[in-house]
């Protein structure tokens, strides 16, 4: 029994003995006393003495210090959460590094903070390439020693560049200025020839198709556009003249396809003039804007040149000039006669007005007669050649038509000019006769200018002066020259005139439009101001229950308000804009504060029950009074609204602590990097 008892004693000491040894051997984290701790035993005196050496010429060269320890285990944790810990517990600065090392577990951390020059990447470098090959070789020593180095070393660094001596640089800058002068020059003549070439390539797109100009460059596109107008202009001018010539020969009936395919025509290019005047005018378009006119330009002249030629065929057959030529001939050899006879009648008409009225008034009739001599000339030029070409083959009577259509073109424009010479007489004296009522007229205009200028804020003040400026000028003129220029002076007194009523009507229209905006304005500001108050109120008298997107939208709004009133005299549009923004923010905000206090509501209601215990607390936690756990992330009651905004505030308060002024804080660390693993 004695022998039992003893047997039982000794496995219970030598248990014992196994069960603490482990817990002897292994070292939870500590305070480090200094920058070397061997607590395993394993640095010999000499090695020791390296070790300091190399930790103390890192402090002499970088300012960082390297804290080495040495236990047999980290207790059970992992390296990188011992090295934390130890850290934590040995207060170590932003240029403190920290190598650990469990010799027996065979397991280390290198932990370097971001302070130090060369990071996450240094750090790593470090640990892999010179402290844990160290460590494998039981070289512990050497780990230290390297890490020290390794630390100690600068990053590397970019090479400096060579300099160079001041006549090289200005040899150099000379060669750089030419070469840029010559590439300038060259890039110049290449974009003028790609213009050329990008033009003549637009000339081949089917100009009616949108889609096939949308790959036209805008350059080019422009061009495209002046070139169109111009030559559809031309086209159907010659076309009216043609078809009246038809219409005077065929009757209105046989010719009305023809009179409306032109019609058609004139509309369409009278379209594409007008987007050519926006395009041209002082107002700047945008390069997308160009791009969308210019099409239209192109798009509705081209189609205005189809809708005549689509007729062309029918209209020569119609016409067909070989056919009727002599008689035709004959009917224009007439007609030379009876022109010709009104030559002498006309020019001495245009002596009688030079008498009567000065040159200026007289420039568009002076040369009538002498250039109505002159087509009549062509004329019979081109009757005589059309004669002998009636006698010919039809296979040698290719150039009848041009000599017949030429004929015809002459004696248009000689009656045109006669008729202006003989009408120029009744024109003049109409234009005397008109010019007080018309200088009444403007002189009204200018009155009522002179009112709107007086008057204070009246919309477009400089041009509606300019306007008056230039009406009164006319008026001028036309008192002290109206008898020696009338057509002139009437032209231009109906011109001034006509602007200056039209930026009249266009004042009062803005004046009109200024104060329905203003109105319009108070009116928006009236109602954000309203909004932004209620809400604001119902989110200050629930303010511990309103979550951040309600308090964002009202935040919002209230900056829309200020950019409202900061507007409301420079740009009404956009005050008025601002203002509308702001109201519909404001009962966004409202419509979310609304949603958080039900749900909070419901929440409290949940966890603490609708009457008594903290039920008789409720309004003054909503309300922000009182603020705890609750409202910060504890208890389940924030997270059921707003997504627990706020959790990582106050976590640790109980319900019931009044709220006071100041900030929140949250807790900062420093950031470490480097790594550490097993060896």
């Amino acid at each position: 029994m004695r022998i039992a008892r003893l047997l039982s004693a000794l496995l219970a000491i030598l248990l014992t003995g196994l069960l603490v040894a482990p817990c002897a051997a292994a070292e939870p984290p500590l305070r480090l006393a200094t920058q070397l701790t061997d607590h395993a035993g394993v640095l010999s005196a000499p090695q020791r003495a390296n070790v300091e050496r190399a930790l103390d010429q890192l402090y002499d060269t970088k300012r960082i210090q390297l804290w080495v320890v040495f236990v047999d285990d980290f207790s059970g944790q992992n390296q990188s959460g011992w090295a934390q810990s130890t850290i934590q517990l040995s207060d170590l600065g932003d240029d403190d590094a920290l190598l650990a090392v469990a010799t027996n577990a065979r397991s280390y951390a290198f932990q370097v903070p971001s302070t130090v020059p060369g990071g996450n990447a240094r750090a790593d470098d470090i640990r892999r390439n010179s402290v844990e090959p160290a460590l494998r070789r039981d070289d512990w020593a050497g780990a230290a020693i390297a890490a020290a180095n390794g630390l100690k070393a600068n990053p590397p660094a970019a090479a400096a560049g060579a300099g160079i001596s001041w006549p090289a640089l200005l040899i150099a800058l000379g060669v750089v200025l030419v070469l840029a002068g010559l590439l300038w020059w060259w890039s110049r003549r290449r974009r003028a020839k790609r213009r050329r070439a990008e033009f003549e390539a637009a000339k081949r797109v089917d100009p009616t198709d949108p889609n096939a100009l949308a790959s036209v460059p805008l350059d080019a596109l422009d061009e495209l556009s002046r070139s169109i107008v111009v030559d559809v202009d031309n086209a159907v001018r010659t076309s009216a003249a043609e078809l009246e010539l038809a219409v005077e020969e065929f009757g209105t009936h046989r010719t009305e396809p023809f009179s409306m395919a032109l019609e058609n025509a004139k509309k369409a290019l009278a379209q594409a003039f007008t987007v050519r005047q926006t395009l041209d005018d002082d107002a700047p378009e945008t390069p997308l804007q160009q791009r969308q006119l210019l099409t239209q330009v192109v798009v509705s002249a081209a189609r205005a040149d189809r809708e005549l030629d689509a007729q062309s065929q029918a209209f020569e057959q119609l016409r067909d000039l070989v056919i009727n030529a002599p008689t035709r001939l004959d009917a224009m050899t007439q007609q030379m006669v009876g022109l010709t006879a009104r030559l002498e009648p006309s020019g001495q008409t245009l002596n009688t007005l030079r008498t009567q009225f000065d040159a200026t008034a007289l420039s568009s009739v002076s040369t009538n007669v002498d250039t109505a001599k002159e087509r009549l000339a062509f004329a019979d030029r081109n009757i005589t050649t059309g004669r002998s070409l009636v006698s010919r083959p039809a296979t040698d009577q290719t150039a009848l038509v041009d000599a017949v259509r030429s004929a015809e073109s002459a004696l248009d424009q000689t009656r045109t000019l006669l008729d202006a010479v003989d009408s120029a007489a009744s024109d003049i004296n109409r234009a005397l006769a008109d010019l007080p009522a018309a200088i009444t007229d403007i002189q009204a205009g200018i009155d009522q200018a002179n009112s709107l200028l007086a008057q204070s804020g009246t919309p477009q003040a400089d041009k509606l002066s300019t306007a008056r400026d230039m009406a009164r000028k006319a008026a001028d003129d036309a008192t002290t020259n109206g008898k020696a220029d009338p057509l002139g002076t009437f032209t231009r007194l109906t011109k001034a005139d006509a602007e200056l009523d039209q930026l009249l009507a266009g004042v009062h229209e803005q004046q009109e439009a200024a104060e329905r905006l203003a109105r319009a304005l108070e009116q928006a500001l009236f109602t954000a101001q309203s909004r932004i108050k209620a809400v604001s109120d119902f989110i200050e008298t629930r303010r511990g229950s309103i979550g951040p997107e309600a308090r964002t939208r009202l935040a919002e709004a209230q900056r829309q308000l200020q950019a409202a009133a900061a507007k409301r005299t420079e740009n009404p549009d956009e005050a008025v804009a601002h203002a509308n923004g702001a109201s519909t923010l404001a009962a966004q905000a409202q419509g979310l504060a609304n949603d958080d206090v039900r749900a909070a509501q419901r929440s409290y209601t949940s966890q603490y029950g609708g009457g008594g215990g903290g039920g008789s607390d409720m309004g003054a936690v909503l309300g922000g009074i009182l603020i705890g756990n609750i409202l910060r992330g504890g208890g389940g009651f924030g997270g059921s609204f707003g997504g627990g905004y706020g959790g990582g505030y106050g976590g640790g308060r109980s319900m019931g602590r009044p709220t006071s002024y100041g900030g929140s804080s949250r807790s900062s660390g420093r950031s470490y990097s480097g790594g550490g693993g097993r060896f």
